[in-house]
């Protein structure tokens, strides 16, 4: 990739953290209903109910962009993006979008993943004649994952552009969960996102089998110091399923800035991240002082703080229940 140019084609964006400014229900896993001999889908009325989107008219006449922002876990759509890219995408005539995946995205990825599939579904069915784009942090990338894989016709019809922030496309390894109290534990039963994010795992085996779908335009980025990639490259564990058409990049090279130090929350927060996101969105030269800047104007510094401070503790995770081994997968690629 040229320093100065990134291009996207289309943004949609689902948001969900901790800190929250926008109240949104948690999804319950009681409430699917089976639209497919082996495979549960949540209700139209559950994605609803989960799926937040701008309400200002002015901007949705005015815009033909939805961006759907994706969290991680442990969060709730309004947690991780009220502060955040859903504050400042207005600014730039984008449509945020975020949704609330199960038990604040602790449950099981093979079920969250239907989550953004039916979400993107949703925008889709609300406005037609718009383009939807998605950008997704942490571990939100992995259900988006479950919708690119299992879904790609359908989302290669209907996602314009995709963008990841600090993902965890190949597992995350031992050395990287001891970074993140909320993930790491030594208990024999753990929520099954736990045992679906780590490194081997059949997941993550599943979402790298294939490349995502053409012709989403894809862009991963990652800061080179996100701690949850401690024990391999963060470029090789934010990268691609094999095939793919995207490319993975740092901060630090596209600004040639070797010591800025990011945070994985933090990657959420960065003006030059964000610079780099949108100028994909909108293909345009990425502004080369964005980096001089640490925040961008609309993020709210105090819901920074307290997700850093409370988002990655073990009394802070999702509620979902408990198992002894990973999740089998019965979902049929179509």
């Amino acid at each position: 990739m040229k320093k100065s140019v990134i291009s996207i084609g289309g943004v949609a964006v689902l948001i969900a953290a901790t800190f929250s400014l926008w109240h949104l229900k948690t999804p319950q896993q009681t409430n699917a209903e089976p639209t497919h001999s082996k495979v549960q889908y949540p209700s139209e009325n559950l994605i609803k109910n989960n799926l937040w989107v701008l309400p200002d008219d002015q901007l949705k006449d005015g815009s033909n962009e939805i961006v759907l922002l994706v969290t991680g876990a442990n969060n709730t759509g309004s947690g991780a993006w009220a502060w955040s890219y859903a504050a400042q995408l207005p600014k730039q005539s984008y449509i945020p979008a975020t949704i609330t995946l199960p038990n604040m995205n602790s449950a099981d990825l093979n079920y969250s993943g239907k989550f953004v599939y039916e979400a993107v579904a949703q925008l889709h069915r609300d406005y037609p004649q718009k383009n939807i784009n998605i950008i997704a942090h942490s571990l939100g990338n992995l259900a988006t994952s479950w919708a690119l894989h299992y879904r790609p016709t359908f989302m290669a019809k209907h996602v314009k552009n995709y963008v990841a922030l600090g993902a965890p496309f190949k597992g995350i390894q031992s050395a990287g969960f001891d970074k993140m109290p909320a993930l790491a534990s030594n208990d024999q039963t753990q929520v099954p996102i736990n045992f679906q994010v780590k490194a081997g795992s059949e997941f993550v085996k599943h979402i790298n089998s294939t490349p995502f779908p053409k012709p989403i335009r894809y862009l991963s980025i990652i800061s080179q110091t996100d701690e949850i990639a401690a024990g391999q490259s963060p470029e090789h564990m934010a990268s691609f399923p094999k095939g793919t058409e995207g490319e993975t990049v740092t901060p630090q090279a596209i600004y040639q800035k070797p010591d800025m130090l990011l945070g994985h929350v933090e990657e959420l927060a960065d003006n030059g991240i964000y610079e780099i996101a949108t100028s994909f969105l909108e293909e345009r030269e990425i502004n080369p002082a964005a980096a001089d800047q640490k925040y961008y104007p609309e993020m709210q510094k105090s819901g920074l703080d307290l997700t850093i401070l409370y988002g990655n503790t073990k009394s802070h995770t999702g509620d979902a229940k408990k198992v002894e081994h990973e999740p089998i997968s019965t979902d049929i690629i179509e």
